[in-house]
Formats: structure tokens, C-alpha cells, sequence
């Protein structure tokens, strides 16, 4: 369903993608409750977003191979392709949310969903719904040292999720650590290619980050790009970025 959707043409976007993988979540699993503590206080549960909610769906758009090489290009600031990416992949995200919920509601099954992006506190930059927990939780990967969740498909793409109340079997947890450093300590490339110095062994500074990300965005606006690219992309483009790449 969601392999029909990323292909179907009525999204008009360039960008190419592999493979998506999906997993699933009870959502009452007591995980959800504490990103309350992890992220924020206001960080909503499955039932805040839907309040008949027994499952979270989540799903990973890993990007092509190429647009990940593209942002490998540019030391410092993120290229217009994966700009462009980020972009399109947001709409197409919300997109399947719409289909799936469309083709769901024929089946009798309500649901809801957040958006992709700018669902956060603009001043403390705080995700009322971080997507990319969501999809640890349905055992899509596992955190690593760039912050990114590392899936099967690598850590280079997109995430989204919905929340259905009808109860599905979860997911099993992700099994093992893929990211190099938490491994052995071998790989630093995410803090390396950080080209301000926001992503350290130690920590994240997310407002140096995000102030990278507002002139990424201002360069594609200046290119007479229209749209919303604050993204940088440069701490997802490492080894662990595409599996076997």
C-alpha cells in the first residue's frame, strides 16, 4: 500500500526513493508515556491524536542512494537536491497519511495523524510528536551517535505515522546497535561532517542547528526555490546512511 503510494503520480516530485519498510506499535506502550519525560512535557500520546487509538503505525521513505550522495558533495551548506527531498517527502508523507486514512475509513477503521514537520515548539524546539520515536518504538532502529534513528534501509530519508483504533499485532523491537560508534567507538563521520559544531560527542546544540537550517533555507529561497527547506542533512550522510552503501 504505502510502495503504491510513494510511485503514484499525483505527487508531481522528482525525488526517488528505496525501498520503505513499516512497523507497528501498541499504543499504549508505556514508552509513549515516557517521552513525556524524554522530550517534553507536552509531547502528546497516541490518544491525544486520535483518543480511540490502539496502534501506531510508523513508516521510513529511505532516499536513493544518489540524493544522499549529492549532500555528500558540499562540505557546508545542504545541496538543492536534498532540499528538494526533504520538501517533497514532507508532502508525500502526509499524502499517504490521507490516502491510508481515506482507504481506512472504507474499512470502518478511524484514524489520525501529525505532520511531518513544524508540529515543534519554534523557541525550544521541542517535536510534540517526534515521528522518529514513534518509529523506534514500532521497532523500526535504533538511535546513534548523529541523533537519527538507523534502520534496516540506513538513516537517510524521511518518517511518518498514523494512529488507527484498531488493534494490530506490534512490531518486534529492533534487534542490535548499527551505528558505528556506539558499537566501538570506531565512527565519528556525523560529528566530523557537522559543518557548525552543533553535534558533539557529548551533545546536540539544537539552536545552532536550527539556525543552519533557516539559511539553508534562505540560499534555496534566493535560488527562486518556493517552499519550506530549513534542513541540513550533512550528520545523516555517513556510513550509516544507506545500508551496504
Amino acid at each position: 500500500m504505502i510502495k503504491g503510494i510513494v510511485t503514484d503520480s499525483k505527487t508531481k516530485i522528482k525525488t526517488e526513493y528505496r525501498e520503505p519498510i513499516v512497523g507497528f506499535a501498541d499504543a499504549k506502550d508505556k514508552r509513549f508515556e515516557q517521552l513525556k519525560e524524554i522530550v517534553a512535557l507536552e509531547h502528546k500520546l497516541p490518544t491525544d491524536i486520535l483518543p480511540a487509538a490502539e496502534t501506531v503505525i510508523s513508516f521510513f521513505i529511505p532516499f536513493a542512494r544518489e540524493v544522499v550522495k549529492s549532500n555528500r558533495q558540499q562540505a557546508n551548506y545542504t545541496v538543492q537536491q536534498w532540499a528538494v527531498a526533504y520538501q517533497e517527502t514532507n508532502q508525500l508523507i502526509d499524502q499517504i497519511c490521507r490516502e491510508l486514512s481515506s482507504f481506512l475509513a472504507e474499512e470502518g477503521i478511524k484514524s489520525a495523524w501529525e505532520l511531518p514537520t513544524y508540529n515543534f515548539d519554534q523557541e525550544r524546539l521541542i517535536s510534540f510528536w517526534s515521528q522518529r520515536s514513534a518509529a523506534k518504538i514500532s521497532g523500526l532502529g535504533e538511535f546513534g551517535l548523529n541523533r537519527m534513528l538507523i534502520t534496516e534501509q540506513g538513516s537517510a530519508g524521511r518518517y511518518g505515522s498514523i494512529v488507527i483504533d484498531k488493534a494490530l499485532t506490534p512490531s518486534s523491537d529492533f534487534k542490535g546497535q548499527p551505528c558505528l560508534y556506539y558499537q566501538d567507538g570506531s565512527c565519528q563521520v556525523c560529528i566530523k561532517n557537522c559543518p557548525i559544531g552543533a553535534l558533539t560527542e557529548e551533545g546536540f546544540d539544537r539552536q545552532l542547528c536550527y539556525q543552519r537550517c533557516l539559511e539553508n533555507a534562505q540560499l534555496m529561497n534566493d535560488k527562486g526555490l518556493e517552499g519550506l527547506f530549513d534542513v541540513c542533512g550533512k550528520c545523516q550522510v555517513g556510513p550509516c546512511a544507506v545500508v551496504n552503501d
